[in-house]
């Protein structure tokens, strides 16, 4: 359901990849980089996602995560999990296999 092809998301994407490993990264910052309302910014996003704003930073900081360790990653999982914006190791790893099924630790 997602629309990758719209240029307006392609925006935020490329916001939150340049900002990712930020764990402060909020949806305020998020919408006033593209220049939209927060209340604005929320219908927008549920809209062409389907998703929660929220759902869709955390989706995204998962997908790296996923690609991270895709592409080889060999350092610990709590350099994962603040290379992906969180803070909290148990936290990261819980979301990491509530979406893909296995813990990092048993694929880094």
């Amino acid at each position: 359901m997602i629309q990758r092809s719209n240029p307006w998301l392609q925006q935020v994407d490329n916001f939150i990849q340049n900002n990712l490993s930020d764990s402060s990264l909020c949806i305020s910052q998020i919408a006033d980089s593209v220049y939209t309302s927060e209340r604005q910014f929320y219908r927008r996003i549920k809209k062409l996602t389907g998703l929660t704003p929220n759902e869709y930073l955390k989706r995204k900081r998962l997908e790296k995560a996923q690609e991270k360790i895709n592409r080889g990653y060999q350092s610990s999982v709590s350099n994962l999990a603040s290379s992906v914006g969180y803070n909290r190791t148990d936290y990261f790893s819980k979301l990491y296999q509530s979406k893909y099924g296995k813990r990092p630790t048993e694929l880094i």
